[in-house]
């Protein structure tokens, strides 16, 4: 329990939190935005199928009060992004989302699109994440240094990631065993989507057609789930991780048409120390503005078209 506890609240870059909270703050907002949630609150009655705090109604909240929460909402959620007062910003924009995301999962089938995205914010809700990278920030002109208060932001929302890939993986050994590897389960999966859809999906039928390759692939879905934990002990395996993660989305998508991209991003986003790549990209930054600075000055005597 030492190690873990000195490990969650090791000193952190307040340039990670920060990241953080303009990566995932942006891709709440664009959820946001352009969520259904004014079609979904025209719903019938009849066709409510509550989930979780939801039970408290008996129908899908009215347009108007769902209009007010996504303009809220999604505003709170530019504003944080932006680092404008992001200790109450972000919370209200967290807030505002849950109600609003938990109506697409009351029609009698949960979408989880957006639930790794809301669990790997709540860290942030309570964090410094605006002492980097924000207005304030810069009008301090020195920025914070590395500290406790940055750490454990950053190291929860890693634990969060890596815990819904890994109890994933997990779940499946525990409902089906080495059967969803050694069994025709993905290559019913891949059939029923391409049967179910308007047109025939070659990339389905592709892996379909081959059993070799369909318990390939699940084989190495398993594996890559199960793995996940291997990140908080070695940081580096993001390296192998992130592409992997963004590869089994995108086949997803391709082959059974569900497109988890909130998932995708926030992998991203949380397991790339964004602090290291803005350290690696700070010499070509800087070789930029020298080049820039030291452009000769057109002269006045000659043409706009010579010039250019």
């Amino acid at each position: 329990m030492a190690s873990a506890e000195a490990w969650l609240f090791a000193p952190g870059d307040p340039r990670r939190v920060a990241a953080l909270r303009i990566g995932l703050g942006a891709v709440l907002a664009l959820r946001l935005a352009t969520g259904p949630y004014l079609e979904l609150a025209r719903q019938p009655a009849a066709l409510f199928r509550p989930i979780s705090f939801l039970h408290l109604l008996d129908a899908m909240p009215s347009p108007g009060i769902v209009a007010v929460l996504q303009v809220v909402a999604t505003a709170a959620a530019v504003l944080a992004c932006a680092g404008v007062a992001a200790r109450v910003t972000l919370p209200l924009a967290w807030a505002g989302a849950l109600p609003l995301i938990a109506m697409t999962s009351s029609l009698g089938k949960v979408v989880h699109n957006d639930v790794l995205l809301l669990l790997a914010l709540v860290p942030l809700l309570p964090a410094r994440s605006a002492d980097a990278w924000s207005p304030g920030a810069r009008r301090r002109r020195a920025g914070r240094a590395p500290g406790v208060a940055y750490g454990w932001p950053v190291r929860t929302a890693l634990l969060v990631v890596a815990g819904a890939y890994f109890f994933t993986g997990l779940a499946k050994l525990l409902h089906a065993g080495p059967a969803w590897v050694t069994s025709g389960n993905l290559r019913w999966v891949l059939y029923a989507s391409s049967d179910s859809a308007a047109a025939p999906n070659p990339a389905a039928l592709f892996v379909a057609d081959r059993p070799w390759l369909a318990h390939l692939v699940a084989f190495a879905t398993l594996a890559l789930e199960l793995g996940f934990p291997l990140v908080l002990l070695r940081p580096r395996a993001a390296l192998v991780l992130v592409p992997c993660v963004l590869a089994m989305h995108a086949g997803i998508w391709v082959a059974m048409g569900l497109n988890y991209w909130p998932m995708a991003v926030t992998v991203v986003l949380v397991l790339v120390d964004w602090a290291a790549v803005a350290d690696r990209l700070r010499p070509y930054n800087h070789f930029l503005r020298l080049k820039k600075s030291h452009r000769p000055a057109p002269d006045s005597t000659m043409s706009p078209s010579a010039q250019a």
